[in-house]
């Protein structure tokens, strides 16, 4: 039975080209980790159905997966999101500012396009590998993080298998009906069933039994259970946008929306530990906006920013 424990958050809102929910969880910590490899361990569970995702940028114009197959982003939109190295301090900025130097458009991170080139993590990027598309992710958040000077180790996000299974079993609760004969419960809630609900953050809690989490996990590794932490669900990644860049649109719409001080920008920056499941809910459609549910657990780091609408925030005291 679901309580108000394990569902102490739920936030809907409407981002620029996307909705975005969010919701906590709490529950005993679970250490499992992985920092990523040049020959990555694959953490999207093999469920995770990719076909479209695959099939349909290659449709809609792209020549590939990486930065320079985007389409409708020129080599001058490229050159003009350059990063130079400046550790940009949001205590200092107004949100405007703030936003405009992480993201000058909604498909463009400062430095994404550089970074991405620097470590080739796909081997061909016109057929990413599942196991290419996470370790991207993490060097992504990491470089998140860097733009604003966490570089340390303590403060690099980590992969988590269990993370990533929560976030498929939580899609597969939210737009499939395969697990409701086996697990009733009340429609509608953070474990669901969900077909039917309105409710954005429908699957946020539901785990199977360990028989049938073994499926999604590798060989020999324990179970997932809750544990604190906090999922956000974005629906602004569309089904069509290569994987170099499919992320990005839930992260910079969020930001826009909240600033750095929202409730789902944080994990982002301050979480230890992450896992994504995409979803394509409308596979005819080559224009659909897919879902991103994103996993957040482990350590919360605190943030080394204030905010500076609060009157005893010092910018000066503020940073690395």
């Amino acid at each position: 039975m679901v309580t108000k424990s394990l569902f102490l958050l739920l936030i809907v809102i409407l981002a620029a080209g996307g909705m975005v929910a969010c919701s906590s969880d709490d529950g005993a910590n679970n250490n499992n980790g992985g920092n990523g490899a040049r020959d990555p361990e694959q953490y999207t569970p093999d469920q995770a159905n990719w076909d479209t995702f695959a099939t349909k940028p290659v449709e809609g114009g792209n020549t590939g997966h990486d930065p320079d197959g985007v389409g409708w982003i020129s080599a001058d939109d490229w050159a003009a999101a350059e990063w130079d190295g400046t550790i940009y301090n949001p205590s200092k900025m107004s949100p405007e500012e703030f936003v405009a130097a992480l993201c000058p458009s909604v498909d463009r991170v400062r430095g994404i396009r550089e970074v991405f080139y620097r470590h080739n993590p796909f081997a061909d990027v016109n057929n990413p590998t599942k196991a290419e598309v996470d370790e991207w992710h993490r060097i992504a958040i990491n470089h998140l993080r860097a733009l604003i000077g966490y570089t340390s180790d303590e403060r690099q996000v980590k992969k988590d298998h269990c993370m990533f299974a929560r976030a498929l079993w939580g899609d597969e609760r939210k737009f499939t009906d395969m697990w409701d004969a086996e697990y009733p419960g009340e429609l509608g809630s953070a474990a669901g069933p969900c077909l039917g609900s309105t409710n954005a953050h429908c699957g946020s809690t539901f785990i199977p039994n360990l028989e049938d989490q073994a499926d999604y996990l590798p060989d020999g590794h324990p179970g997932c259970s809750l544990e604190a932490g906090a999922e956000g669900v974005f629906s602004g990644p569309k089904s069509n946008i290569p994987w170099s860049i499919k992320w990005s649109r839930g992260f910079c719409n969020t930001l826009i929306a909240e600033g750095f001080w929202g409730g789902h920008v944080g994990p982002w920056f301050h979480r230890e530990k992450f896992g994504f499941s995409f979803w394509d809910n409308d596979p005819e459609n080559n224009n659909n906006n897919a879902v991103l549910r994103a996993k957040w657990s482990g350590e919360l780091m605190p943030s080394l920013y204030c905010n500076p609408a609060e009157p005893d925030c010092d910018p000066d005291a503020t940073g690395p």
